[in-house]
């Protein structure tokens, strides 16, 4: 039985450190992007605005650093924040689109994050699936 998705935050001197985990690839972007806006806060208002992206890196790692590098651009720059993520990843692509609304209806309950860092990240196939590890500064 496949396990389930999900997040977790761990402990770091001076970062927040995310875990993260889901049956399949995709799966785990998705969880990944939810997880970094969690970090900072929770969304107040409904989904009214779509966000698309695509990107291609030559690992999983630095696809992920990248993905969710995006998606604070999108927070910081666009003032959108997603609330439900549709991914699909292949070969080290990602093409996704993230529905949301305006950072404005936002409640930051938590960091400011500045970026997403490639200090002791890692991606790797479990039994169950995929789990990441990436730490962000705030």
């Amino acid at each position: 039985m496949p396990r389930e998705r999900g997040h977790e935050m761990l402990e770091h001197t001076a970062d927040v450190g995310l875990r993260v985990w889901a049956p399949d690839l995709s799966g785990l972007f998705e969880e990944a992007a939810l997880a970094l806006i969690a970090v900072m806060g929770t969304p107040t208002s409904e989904a009214s605005r779509t966000e698309r992206l695509a990107l291609a890196a030559p690992d999983g790692v630095a696809l992920l650093v990248d993905w969710l590098s995006e998606v604070l651009f999108l927070f910081d720059a666009r003032n959108f924040v997603p609330h439900v993520v549709d991914a699909e990843v292949s070969e080290w692509e990602l093409r996704a689109s993230l529905f949301g609304g305006d950072a404005g209806d936002f409640e930051q309950g938590g960091a400011a994050v500045k970026a997403v860092t490639y200090h002791d990240a890692k991606l790797e196939r479990t039994s169950s699936g995929y789990e990441a590890r990436v730490y962000l500064d705030v």
